[in-house]
């Protein structure tokens, strides 16, 4: 059995397999692009909504009949899926998603890399992350021999060389590309191609389409994250309680703005990383260089 061969010992269910996968990008709308379709009449998206089961092997390890079971209250749904927006980031991850699922249909949101990034950081800062975003951003830019190997911000953005990765494995008609600044400004027009791309009615409107899921964010006590983390509370503690225990122990945040100076140098150091995804893409992403 090789690395991307889930096991085969895991009891059997009565679930289904998606039929679609939101898998990147982190921090681009992801969550409200999931929530937007599990209101559709004709969707099941699961519960939990990053299942982690491709990139994460203890949770692969438990095979594709427990990965079943996660959409065992699918019914008759026309399509089926989850969001994990990591699984576009290793080949590892995308080869046991090819394996398992070769024919998903496949959702990737992407948003301005810069944006992404600083999102990204303040994320992290309710964890490990101690360093100010312009020093771990120059850490990246700028690396020399001595620069530790640490949690990296913008290589998140590099979005083409991950989506050639999901290209060679899947028909490039198998994946949508949704750019987030396109679907604040054209909310129904972009809802009705994602529902188009994995099949079901596009022209049903969710109540809330439009309202922003995971908005930013404090932790109420910062000692609580670190320690489900090292206690691994997500395998440990009954299915489900970590994710709800963590949920409330966040409140609003808004982070301060980027500081010019640093959004410039950033601006150049993805310029060209943006016209190779726009050639590619085939249409134009001069919104991102600002």
């Amino acid at each position: 059995m090789s690395r991307r061969d889930p096991p085969r010992h895991a009891v059997a269910t009565d679930g289904r397999l998606p039929t679609f996968l939101i898998i990147g990008a982190p921090k681009a709308g992801t969550t409200s692009l999931a929530s937007y379709l599990a209101a559709h009449p004709d969707v099941f998206v699961a519960d939990e909504k990053e299942i982690h089961f491709f990139d994460r092997y203890f949770n692969f390890k438990k095979g594709l009949d427990w990965y079943r079971g996660r959409f065992r209250d699918s019914g008759k749904a026309r399509a089926v899926g989850e969001a994990s927006p990591t699984y576009m980031y290793r080949d590892l991850w995308l080869d046991r998603l090819e394996h398992a699922l070769p024919d998903a249909r496949l959702v990737v949101v992407l948003r301005n890399p810069i944006d992404r990034a600083y999102s990204h950081y303040w994320w992290e800062r309710t964890l490990t992350e101690r360093r100010t975003f312009a020093d771990a951003a120059h850490d990246e830019m700028r690396p020399t021999a001595e620069t530790p190997r640490r949690r990296r911000y913008l290589e998140g953005g590099r979005y083409l060389e991950r989506l050639e990765k999901v290209c060679e494995r899947f028909p490039r008609e198998a994946l949508l590309v949704v750019v987030l600044e396109d679907f604040k400004s054209s909310l129904d027009a972009i809802y009705a191609e994602v529902c188009r791309h994995i099949g079901v009615d596009d022209t049903f409107r969710p109540p809330h389409l439009g309202a922003v899921e995971n908005q930013a964010y404090a932790l109420r006590w910062e000692w609580l994250r670190p320690a489900l983390y090292r206690t691994r509370a997500w395998r440990r503690l009954p299915e489900g309680m970590a994710s709800r225990l963590d949920k409330l122990n966040r409140k609003p945040m808004v982070y301060s703005p980027m500081d010019d100076q640093l959004r410039a140098e950033l601006v150049a150091y993805f310029t060209e990383p943006n016209r190779a995804l726009a050639r590619w893409l085939g249409r134009d992403l001069s919104v991102w260089n600002r």
